[in-house]
Order: C-alpha cells, then sequence, then structure tokens
C-alpha cells in the first residue's frame, strides 16, 4: 500500500488505521504530528477566550496581586503580610495587571495558561521519546490535548496551570541531563523550578526529590549545584518568613493550617461525621480575622489538637478523603448539568478506567517509569487526603500523568484493531511503544 492510498480518504478504515500506526514508528512523523496538535491546540483555545470570553475565577492571588499593585507590599484582605500563597504566581498576576490593566488582565493571564496548556502535548511526547516510548508520549498528549477539564481550568487564575507545565518541564530537563554534555544549564532550571515547588507546590518536593534518583551515578555531583539553587531560591522567602512571622519556614505554613482546620467546620467536612463543633468553627473564624502574624501560633496548636484527640477519626477521614480525592469534592455532589458532567465527570470516569486499564501494560513496557508515576500519584493523594480535598484543581495537579497510563490502554486497543484487521503477522509492521 503506497502512502498515497494511506492519506486518501476513500481508504478502507482499517487501512487508514495501519497508516496511522506504521507513520506513528517513525518518530520525525510523531514529532511533526503532535506539533500540529499543539498548534491546533493553541488556535481553539485561545478562540475561544477571545470569543466565548469566559469570565476568569479569581482567588487569593487576585487579592495579593492588587495588594502588589496599591504598594501595600504581599499581603491579602485585611490580614495585612501573608504566607497564604507562595510568591510566584501572585506576583505574575500583578505584572499581567500593570500591563493590561484591571479586569482585562485577568484575560491575559487566561490566554497566556491556555498557552502554557497548549504546549504540554509537545513536553508530555518529549518525556515519552527520551524513556524510548514515543508513541504512548504522543497519545498523552493528543488526550491531555482533548482533557476538557484542563481547557476550563485555564480560566481560573491561580497557579495550576503553570505548576503542570513546570512539572512536565522539570520531567524533561532531568531526563535529558542523564546525557547532555552541558548540563549546566539544565542543572540552574532545575534548581529554580525546585525551589519555585517549595514555595508554590510543597506537596511535589518529595516526589521531586525522588526522581533525582535517575540521574546515574557519574551525574549525581549535580545534586548538590540544584539543591544549592533551590536554597537560593528560598533564601528571600525565608528571611522574610523569620522578620515578619518570627518563622523562617520557607513555605506556605498558614495556608496549611488554615485548610487544615476549616476540612473540619461543618460548612466544608466530606461528611458529618467527619465535623466539629460549630463553636470550633466560629472561633476559627475569628482566628482568620486576626493578622496572620497573631493567629499562625493558635491555629497550629488548634491543628495539633485534632491530630493527638481525634487520631482515630483522622485516619479513618483520610482514607475517604483518598476516595474523593479520585472523583469530586462534596460540593460537586448531586451536579449533573450537562457542562459538568462533560467537562468532569466522564473524563474523570473514563480517565480512571484507561489508567487501571493501561498500567498493567505501561509497567510491562518501562517499570521505572510506571514505578514513578505511582509513587507520583500516591504522593498528591496521600498530601491532599490528610489535609483536605475541597477543590478539583488538587487532582488536576497530577492528572496529566495518569495520561500515560491511559495512552498505554489507548495503543493496545489500537494495536488489537490492527491485528484484527491484518492478522498477527502484521505485529512486525505496527510494533509496539518498546521496540
Amino acid at each position: 500500500m503506497t502512502n498515497a492510498e494511506h492519506q486518501s480518504p476513500r481508504a478502507p478504515l482499517h487501512a487508514r488505521l495501519r497508516g496511522i500506526l506504521t507513520a506513528m514508528e517513525e518518530e520525525p512523523r510523531l514529532r511533526r504530528a503532535v506539533l500540529m496538535i499543539c498548534i491546533v491546540a493553541a488556535l481553539v483555545r485561545c478562540t475561544f477566550q477571545l470569543v466565548v470570553a469566559p469570565p476568569v475565577h479569581t482567588a487569593e492571588d487576585y487579592n495579593i496581586a492588587r495588594h502588589l499593585l496599591a504598594g501595600e507590599g504581599f499581603s491579602y484582605g485585611e490580614h495585612g503580610p501573608t504566607t497564604i500563597k507562595g510568591p510566584f504566581y501572585p506576583a505574575l498576576l500583578a505584572l499581567f495587571l500593570a500591563l493590561f490593566g484591571d479586569p482585562q488582565g485577568l484575560q491575559a493571564v487566561a490566554l497566556f495558561q491556555h498557552l502554557l496548556y497548549a504546549a504540554l502535548p509537545w513536553l508530555l511526547f518529549r518525556i515519552g521519546s527520551e524513556l524510548g516510548i514515543p508513541r504512548i508520549g504522543a497519545l498523552a498528549g493528543l488526550l491531555f490535548a482533548l482533557h476538557p477539564s484542563y481547557v476550563y481550568n485555564a480560566t481560573v487564575a491561580e497557579n495550576t496551570a503553570v505548576f503542570v507545565f513546570c512539572g512536565a518541564l522539570w520531567g524533561l530537563l532531568l531526563l535529558r541531563s542523564r546525557t547532555a554534555a552541558r548540563p549546566a544549564l539544565k542543572v540552574l532550571l532545575m534548581g529554580a523550578l525546585l525551589g519555585g515547588f517549595v514555595l508554590e507546590k510543597p506537596v511535589a518536593v518529595p516526589v521531586l526529590i525522588a526522581s533525582l534518583a535517575v540521574l546515574p551515578r557519574g551525574r549525581r555531583h549535580l545534586l548538590g549545584f540544584i539543591l544549592i539553587v533551590a536554597a537560593l531560591v528560598l533564601l528571600p522567602w525565608s528571611i522574610r518568613g523569620a522578620l515578619l512571622f518570627g518563622d523562617p519556614t520557607p513555605t506556605r505554613t498558614y495556608s496549611a493550617y488554615l485548610t487544615f482546620l476549616y476540612s473540619w467546620t461543618p460548612e466544608l467536612a466530606v461528611h458529618p461525621r467527619y465535623a466539629l463543633s460549630q463553636e470550633f468553627a466560629h472561633r476559627l473564624d475569628s482566628l482568620y480575622r486576626l493578622p496572620e502574624s497573631a493567629a499562625l501560633p493558635e491555629m497550629r496548636r488548634m491543628a495539633l489538637d485534632i491530630i493527638r484527640q481525634h487520631w482515630k477519626l483522622w485516619l479513618e477521614r483520610t482514607l475517604v478523603h483518598a476516595l474523593v480525592y479520585w472523583w469530586v469534592p462534596p460540593r460537586y455532589w448531586g451536579n449533573f448539568s450537562v457542562e459538568f458532567v462533560a467537562v468532569r465527570l466522564l473524563p474523570v470516569v473514563l480517565l480512571n478506567a484507561l489508567t487501571v486499564l493501561g498500567f498493567v501494560r505501561l509497567w510491562r513496557l518501562h517499570r521505572d517509569f510506571a514505578s514513578f508515576l505511582l509513587l507520583a500519584l500516591l504522593c498528591f493523594t496521600a498530601g491532599y487526603a490528610l489535609n483536605h480535598v475541597v477543590n478539583i484543581r488538587y487532582k488536576l495537579e497530577v492528572e496529566w500523568l495518569q495520561l500515560y497510563a491511559a495512552a498505554a490502554a489507548l495503543e493496545a486497543l489500537l494495536l488489537r484493531l490492527h491485528r484484527a484487521a491484518y492478522g498477527a503477522s502484521s505485529g512486525a509492521t505496527a510494533g509496539s511503544s518498546s521496540g
């Protein structure tokens, strides 16, 4: 069969399927296909944002950004100086608001986040290529481009889009640094990223540290440089914390205590069994109105009291939270609108099913990578389950990694269809991602 016949719109479906599979054996063709996916995704996303102009949802980052623009420093509401968020994303928001005005800057931020997400298929493919499974990387990129939850999430002014992009970039830099002749720039970027993750997403740090084990023994000296750069990134924020709050902890301490405590209130608990009294909620509300430096010691004591006095209930709740994390938060239960089903419920069901079906195959193709995916998913699940699971975006922070397992399942399905059309002897033509 000729290439022209492969491309003919009148060719039988099974012939076109064979053409796709054989073409995907060639990495240059895969590269061009993924690049086209990125371009189309960027055009569709930007057109959606400019034409539909959905409202951009905001959180604490926006409030902090406005304080920065007003010359009031890194402050939140009436609380004054804060550590409720890391420094980078609010500063990014403030930059867009300064350049484009308010609220036009929010639409510009949404466009920027759409472009970050549009680039993700390329990063996913390059990671797969570095691991020797380029076809699975390409399919993972395609699945990401089609994932509606990440389209909607780009219209939320918080750091998930930046985090996902930087997480994928970390993976690619790490894999490339194993063999790069001059890894200095990659090491510098990885150190900066690691410091940024400590400040913005500490739940990811154990996964990032564990991933450094892939560096070959002859390159373990790079670990020291990465950690030094990360420490330099953390130093200014730590000094600020020591001066303002008497606590040099280089991460979002206040946010961690606040979310943990509010997850025990009747309004935000996943079930009444895990809700403390209304008096506890009122007490927490009164602390929340205080300046952070005054509230933080009492919040720390309240959190430790809960763990000591209700540790069995806390562990039970953690298991329930883990299940909720892989579904949707309680505030969305009973929401069966067409939009929510299409954007979130259906993707969750399909992706979880494909993850289960594809993980075993991914394990056979690349056991080390499959082990890392399992570690990452468990780490994020445990990190949020121990604290709280009130927002969908917490799952989106790691859901892109599931796409590799889903891609393995999808590749297996395509190969099965190919063999059904051409017989077992065609396996040598179509091949597998592992070669």
